[in-house]
């Protein structure tokens, strides 16, 4: 009984996940290899990139909505230093990230791309899109986060304030350290409608795979990024799609609206709401796909 119990704990501390669908990994380079799950074999692939601290798993309902699809081909993975990618010591800037997100496509020879990020995620496709273009997309789906992280007040869509006079940024980037467990279990609880001790321990597990200083230097630096102008620049060129919690309607609604107006936008739950509530979810995003194929 000891060798299993011993195994058992060593795949915990590697965090080795397990999950119903094909795990791969792919070497970027000598420093990264990204893991990455995947369901479906269709010619278009939908990445879904996962927030702060974050890995593959969040998407585990979206992943298993298109296992067996012959149309679609859903992969979810873990950015640098997330997940059961590679723990390097540089490159955690949402720039650099969105350079091994570029990478991975090249890998696997990706040609129809909806990126589709939560969180800080988009922040990572929007800095994919600053730096390479459009060419390879299809499509993009932004889930509960806007173009620029910081702005002067909280009536526009920003997770931070400039000045940050709310302290607001400064605990994600300093308490991660200092603080770390009461951030992650206070962030999980923000995050959720129903924040049950179950659902927090899970998302501490997923969060425990990315070390304090690499959370803390994409939180440091994400807050001065700002993507406004390649977001909209997308209008009427690229179908759009924002699904965002509903206590950012008036925020996110007044932006949209005045930067890209013909974009698809739904309201609902939380900032975990893909995972909260799969199934609203998934029929968004299969209503939104069925208009795509139909232009």
């Amino acid at each position: 009984m000891r060798i299993p119990n011993i195994l058992m704990m060593m795949a915990a501390s590697l965090c080795l996940f397990t999950g119903g669908v094909a795990s791969e990994e792919v070497k970027i380079d000598e420093n990264l290899t990204i893991h990455y799950e995947q369901a479906g074999s269709g010619d278009t692939t939908i990445i879904f990139i996962p927030g702060w601290m974050m890995s593959t798993e969040v998407f585990e309902h979206q992943l298993a909505h298109f296992k067996g699809s012959t149309k679609y081909r859903a992969l979810a993975y873990d950015p640098r230093g997330q997940g059961k990618s590679s723990k390097s010591v540089e490159g955690h800037t949402y720039q650099h990230h969105a350079r091994d997100l570029a990478q991975l496509i090249d890998k696997l020879d990706l040609k129809n791309v909806i990126l589709a990020g939560w969180s800080y995620g988009v922040t990572e496709q929007l800095a994919y899109l600053n730096q390479f273009g459009a060419d390879k997309l299809k499509a993009m789906i932004m889930i509960d986060t806007g173009p620029d992280i910081a702005g002067a007040t909280r009536d526009e869509w920003v997770w931070y304030l400039n000045d940050d006079s709310d302290g607001y940024s400064r605990w994600f980037t300093e308490g991660i350290i200092e603080d770390r467990d009461n951030v992650i279990a206070e962030f999980s609880k923000w995050m959720l409608e129903k924040p049950t001790p179950e659902k927090i321990a899970w998302i501490t597990k997923i969060a425990n795979c990315t070390s304090s200083s690499v959370a803390s230097i994409t939180n440091a630096t994400g807050f001065y990024l700002d993507y406004s102008e390649d977001l909209s620049a997308l209008e009427g060129k690229l179908p759009l799609l924002y699904v965002i919690r509903d206590e950012m309607k008036e925020a996110a609604g007044k932006w949209i609206t005045a930067n890209t107006p013909s974009a698809t936008v739904v309201y609902m739950g939380k900032h975990m709401m893909f995972w909260e509530r799969p199934k609203e979810f998934n029929r968004v995003l299969d209503e939104f796909l069925a208009s795509i194929d139909s232009k």
